[in-house]
């Protein structure tokens, strides 16, 4: 190999060694079995390792974000119908409990806390407390589609205001609000969407 030749591969060969040696640092602490920086050590601002590191940090980063909400959001499987009549059991037998904002069971209930209570008895899923949040737990279904146990979110404008459990033909079981008890009875309204909880 002439001269010329090695003098134009050195600089290429370099940043190829720089940059692998940056991965290998961010994938695997550092290639040389030690875990943090030598503090005795003087740093080498211009190094190309620690130029090319930043950018290695942040896409290992961004990998392992997603794969947290993978495991997260993917991978949580839909309620089956048998646990949906498991969760209507659990909230029709609480019928004749007193409404109480912010209660949660076992003897009063507001309405997310009937349908968390439900849920957490019948399926070991613990949703928020919130009738809003609830709905992101949820996968939106059509009305058609909707069975026992699914949520029914009633809306007013873009706005979540109450939740219950779909009871089948057009009905549901929830705690409607102060004065109240928790009861089956129809929906009112067309403002209403369904979700099934996964």
């Amino acid at each position: 190999m002439s001269p010329l030749t090695r003098g134009l591969l050195r600089p290429a060969l370099n940043t190829t060694m720089a940059a692998t040696v940056a991965t290998l640092a961010v994938l695997g602490g550092s290639t040389f079995g030690s875990t943090a920086p030598d503090a005795t050590s003087t740093p080498a601002a211009t190094s190309p390792v620690q130029a090319t590191a930043p950018d290695l940090s942040l896409a290992a980063a961004t990998t392992t974000a997603h794969r947290r909400h993978h495991r997260r959001h993917h991978h949580r499987h839909a309620i089956t119908a048998a646990q949906g009549l498991h969760v209507l059991r659990v909230a029709a037998a609480q019928s004749g409990d007193r409404y109480v904002y912010g209660a949660i069971g076992p003897n009063a209930f507001d309405c997310s806390g009937l349908t968390a209570y439900a849920y957490r008895i019948a399926t070991g899923k613990h949703l928020p407390h919130n009738s809003s949040a609830q709905q992101g737990w949820t996968r939106r279904i059509s009305a058609r589609e909707a069975r026992p146990g699914d949520l029914v979110f009633f809306h007013d404008g873009g706005h979540v205001y109450h939740v219950a459990i779909y009871a089948g033909h057009h009905t549901i079981v929830h705690a409607p609000y102060p004065g109240q008890r928790v009861k089956r009875e129809r929906i009112w309204t067309s403002a209403v969407t369904y979700g099934r909880v996964v």
